[in-house]
């Protein structure tokens, strides 16, 4: 069995502080041990393994980033909108114009599927580098039966064939143009939840005015819990309607957003003990939102609070989670630092059912991400620069984006 031993951190997430500096011996895919070196040296005699030895003196380590909320299998780009949106164009007069999802929707209608498996390994490339290790990924542009499937057996050929552990989804995104309502939801009911239960775990809704309601979306939410999908929503962006009351309802795991939050929606979150709230700062930056996600009302439930990128071709062509991690302090003014990591880590990997990764510790996966950093606390600070050392996959160095100083 192959074995590993990073040498010497100058920090190991999650680790006690008081220890000195921390190996971690690695075999196959697992963490074996997180020591001082002479004590993972040791244990690597004991066990008859000759690991190779990685010196890490100048990073500090922290688990594989887990990015839970994206939209990274698409075709085309929507850059034009960036401009449109700072020039306080409303989305309504962007769609009139052609842009909006509709824009992406056309796009993927007329793309193959190996055109969109083609797109979406180059940007899960990307997402290694950058440290992901683990990556949800939602349908939701192709909108009728046909397209939609087409866009689940793209996230399933990356899901067998890439490096990152992905998480598929089948979204709800909005109703078709040109379509009947009622047919279209009798459609996603009957024919599209059962059909797609095999392409996807997770089930997910745009919860919003103007695009599902909350009883178009309970009915849906009921179908897909019957069918075995887990349950997630998109609430509580531009307007107030009910979602969160609709997913403490309905048993979902987690609510995304969260612009717009009332307070007594919080106190139940808050309460509900096994609901996760998934923040997205980069697509309220981007999306020029007048709303900032209301995190703070929630700070009492640190253990589910989620930060992601929401990466699409819209609204947050953002995919670094070091970013999105300074984001999150520019825009809600998060003072710890220790809750950024997590929030993009542990947090999500229980979320989404993990309890393999997230963390630093014996037996987890070894999923790494080696930073040329003092502490973590700078992740945030320097989160726009280039300072991922090493990325590694269950054990196996898959990313090297920054140079070796020589």
């Amino acid at each position: 069995m192959s074995a590993l031993l990073l040498t010497n951190a100058r920090e190991v997430f999650g680790a006690p502080t008081d220890r000195g500096a921390l190996s971690i011996l690695i075999e196959g895919e697992q963490i074996t041990a997180v020591s001082a070196l002479a004590e993972c040296e040791y244990l690597a005699r004991e066990r008859n393994l000759e690991p190779q030895c990685v010196d890490c003196s100048d990073s500090v380590i922290v688990p594989g980033f887990i990015d839970c909320h994206t939209h990274l299998v698409f075709t085309g780009t929507r850059e034009r909108e960036l401009y449109l949106r700072a020039a306080n164009t409303p989305y309504l007069e962007i769609l009139r114009q052609g842009g909006g999802i509709h824009q992406t929707v056309q796009a993927v209608h007329e793309a193959d599927e190996d055109e969109l498996v083609a797109t979406g390994r180059r940007y899960l490339d990307q997402a290694l580098a950058l440290g992901i290790t683990t990556v949800e990924i939602k349908s939701g542009y192709g909108l009728d039966t046909e397209n939609e499937s087409k866009l689940l057996r793209a996230i399933q050929r990356l899901k067998g064939d890439h490096p990152i552990d992905v998480v598929p989804t089948f979204l709800v995104h909005s109703v078709p143009l040109g379509e009947d309502r009622q047919r279209y939801l009798n459609r996603v009911v009957e024919e599209m939840i059962p059909a797609f239960r095999p392409l996807a775990d997770w089930f997910d809704i745009f919860v919003e005015e103007g695009v599902f309601d909350i009883a178009e979306s309970r009915r849906m939410l009921k179908a897909a819990a019957a069918a075995g999908y887990c349950l997630g929503l998109h609430t509580n962006q531009m307007h107030d309607i009910g979602g969160v009351g609709l997913a403490l309802e309905t048993g979902v795991r987690h609510v995304d957003h969260l612009e717009v939050l009332s307070d007594s929606d919080a106190r139940a979150l808050i309460d509900a003990s096994d609901v996760y709230a998934v923040f997205l700062p980069g697509a309220e930056y981007c999306a020029f939102s007048p709303h900032i996600g209301q995190i703070h009302k929630l700070l009492n439930m640190p253990e589910r609070l989620v930060l992601s990128s929401d990466f699409n071709p819209g609204s947050s062509p953002i995919l670094s989670p070091m970013l999105v991690m300074a984001m999150a302090v520019w825009r809600y003014r998060l003072t710890d630092p220790d809750l950024l990591v997590r929030a993009l880590t542990i947090n999500p990997a229980r979320m989404l059912g993990f309890s393999d990764r997230g963390e630093i510790r014996p037996g987890t996966r070894a999923d790494l991400v080696c930073l040329a950093l003092d502490n973590s606390a700078q992740i945030p600070y320097l989160g726009t620069l280039n300072c991922i050392r090493r990325v590694y996959k269950n054990g196996r160095l898959v990313a090297a984006p920054m140079p070796e100083i020589v």
